[in-house]
């Protein structure tokens, strides 16, 4: 009898995510945004602290993104992005993450002073080479991943623009992807809205 793997395959992983892009022709408006960061040899929950160990090796990113629905008065977004991303240092490959679905909340009691939202996404990433990074870091990865981001903006009220504060996170899924492999790069960046 043949062996059934239990992981989830990344074509059919693309595939069920490719469903959601007819939804794009329902878009209420658009984004485009540039972000950078340096990897980091953490997990996620430890990235962010300031005694984060770091990687000799950084990320340049440029993504789009739709808005495809908005709910409770536009307090909150649904979102559809997709990342083109290249690592410089030491590991240069490329990094595609698409189609990734992200929900944003919108309101904050101060938001007449600083526009702020807050964001999570999830979506499947494919590098070009397994990162030499995770590796290191994890004992093995594989190109297919999980992405996922938690963001943080702020920007000027009634603006088009605003700065972002990002986690850009590969994860394995806790094996759904792959046995081990991740990482964590802290990053900021604009986004220009229109």
């Amino acid at each position: 009898m043949p062996k059934v793997s239990n992981k989830i395959s990344p074509i059919t992983t693309l595939v069920f995510l490719l469903g959601v892009v007819p939804a794009i022709a329902l878009a209420q408006d658009y984004a485009l945004a540039l972000y950078a960061g340096r990897l980091t040899k953490e997990k996620w929950e430890r990235a962010i602290l300031p005694d984060a160990d770091y990687a000799d090796s950084t990320i340049v990113v440029a993504a789009g993104s739709w808005t495809i629905a908005r709910f409770f008065d536009d307090k909150l977004s649904c979102e559809l992005e997709a990342q083109v991303g290249k690592y410089v240092g030491d590991q240069d490959h490329w990094e595609f993450n698409l189609p990734i679905i992200g929900f944003r909340w919108h309101r904050f009691p101060w938001d007449n002073y600083a526009a702020t939202s807050f964001a999570w996404g999830i979506g499947p990433s494919y590098a070009t080479e397994v990162p030499p990074i995770e590796i290191e870091t994890s004992g093995s990865s594989s190109r297919w991943l999980i992405y996922w981001y938690g963001e943080l903006t702020l920007g000027p009220p009634s603006a088009g623009w605003e700065a972002l504060l990002r986690l850009h996170h590969r994860s394995d899924g806790f094996g759904t992807a792959a046995d081990n492999g991740g990482s964590n790069t802290v990053c900021a960046g604009l986004r220009y809205r229109f």
